[in-house]
């Protein structure tokens, strides 16, 4: 997270950074439960429309839609691994508060971990499977996207 602070504040060249990564991240918990509603009732939708017409149920459509899926399912995932921490006091008083020793804190970006003393983990543990499961899923389908577009215009060429 220091990176991407600092290559905000380069690139807007004052020091608000950190409340534009603050928005993104108070952004993402809101809006990201949303997003996986509505792409979840979308590609339900799609898939049964798509049956009742007899096509495939998996074109290039929706299978862009279950990628966006995946992508909102790890911003919302990152979004509560980031918020799990000290957000508006100090690391220290925050490990207190919570009840851990405050002696050694530690931080990783990925896979996301906060850290206070050798056993109080602040990052819920359904955080990572999720961010790893939703890039996957995003990844996964962009590409059968990508086949299948160009398995469909190869076909319509050949016609």
């Amino acid at each position: 997270m220091p990176q991407a602070l600092s290559l905000l504040q380069t690139a807007s060249g004052d020091d608000d950074a950190s409340v534009v990564v603050a928005g993104l991240v108070f952004f993402g918990l809101v809006i990201a439960p949303v997003l996986l509603v509505i792409g979840a009732l979308v590609v339900a939708h799609r898939v049964l429309r798509a049956r009742r017409v007899r096509r495939p149920p998996l074109d290039t459509g929706t299978l862009v839609r279950l990628s966006l899926l995946g992508l909102s399912a790890a911003y919302e995932a990152v979004s509560t691994g980031l918020m799990s921490g000290p957000v508006w006091m100090s690391a220290r008083k925050y490990c207190n508060a919570r009840g851990f020793p405050a002696d050694r804190i530690t931080t990783r970006t990925f896979p996301l971990s906060m850290r206070c003393g050798p056993d109080g983990e602040l990052v819920p543990s359904w955080v990572n499977p999720v961010l790893v499961a939703g890039l996957t899923l995003a990844l996964a389908t962009l590409t059968a996207a990508a086949l299948t577009a160009y398995r469909t215009r190869r076909r319509t060429w050949a016609s």
